[in-house]
């Protein structure tokens, strides 16, 4: 599959693509992800030539509890970083859910909109359309921080996650933005045994002919399925980490977002190869 970032593309076919994580953020659970602006641009070259063919740049942490950033603090992190690595010539993404950083991002030159809210917001989908920019759709109940604080028992959890990403696909579509992403969410409001199920699933939801991304580098259910409990602070992330992200692999996903570049593409190296060596291009 061919991804249309602007006027780049990256060609996907037969293999998955990694996308490096890029904090300018005070409080990502992620320490050693974060990084101060000015010192943004190196970073984003190391990951590019660690294996990142797409740089995701975020300044606003998710997490419960984290710290709230006013749309023009998040804006000031994000969109200098944006607009040198893409002076630099790295593709790059934004992960916001608001509008206004989203539009700046765009000024910027970002080539893709990475919005954990699923572009619900009417005034992203303008922006989404204005610039013609693909925006990556996630999935996950309530809203960023406030997310387990709402009703997290699904009849069917795949089926929900499935419905929700085609329909924003087709709201996307229908209004002219760029080709919609479809992210099932892992992590977000989801039990270990859910993230399963979608792990299992992704071959399903790759038939439906968008771009996949899963994003699950280091979260807290790994450390749940490894049994030390819901926590982004244990010992073997990084390799309960590269096991994931080799299954969705093998599953066909197009690109993995992940924290640890270099390790996830070295491992995605040896599923690459072997999808390739399949498709009978090796």
């Amino acid at each position: 599959m061919l991804l249309h970032l602007r006027d780049r593309t990256i060609d996907t076919t037969h293999r998955t693509a990694v996308m490096g994580i890029l904090n300018v953020s005070d409080d990502s659970p992620i320490a050693f992800s974060r990084v101060p602006v000015g010192e943004a641009l190196d970073r984003a070259v190391a990951l590019a030539k660690a294996g990142a063919e797409i740089i995701d740049v975020g300044a606003h942490s998710t997490r419960t509890g984290g710290h709230d950033l006013t749309p023009d603090e998040e804006a000031a992190r994000v969109a200098p970083v944006i607009e040198a690595c893409v002076r630099e010539g790295l593709l790059t993404s934004v992960d916001t859910w608001t509008p206004s950083v989203a539009r700046a991002a765009a000024e910027a030159g970002v080539h893709l909109l990475n919005d954990v809210t699923g572009v619900t917001d009417g005034d992203m989908l303008t922006v989404a359309v204005e610039y013609h920019l693909p925006a990556c759709l996630m999935h996950m109940r309530g809203r960023p921080k406030h997310h387990r604080e709402v009703d997290q028992d699904y009849g069917d959890i795949e089926d929900e996650v499935t419905e929700f990403l085609l329909e924003q696909a087709r709201v996307l579509a229908t209004a002219g933005a760029g080709a919609p992403w479809l992210d099932p969410g892992f992590g977000f409001g989801k039990s270990a045994a859910d993230n399963l199920r979608l792990l299992d699933g992704l071959p399903r939801l790759i038939e439906h002919g968008y771009p996949v991304l899963v994003s699950a580098s280091r979260k807290g259910f790994l450390g749940e399925l490894m049994g030390l409990g819901d926590r982004q602070d244990v010992e073997g992330l990084l390799e309960a980490t590269i096991g994931f992200n080799v299954l969705a692999a093998i599953a066909g996903t197009h690109v993995v977002r992940v924290h640890d570049v270099a390790e996830v593409a070295q491992a995605l190296s040896v599923v690459n190869a072997l999808r390739r060596q399949r498709a009978g291009l090796a």
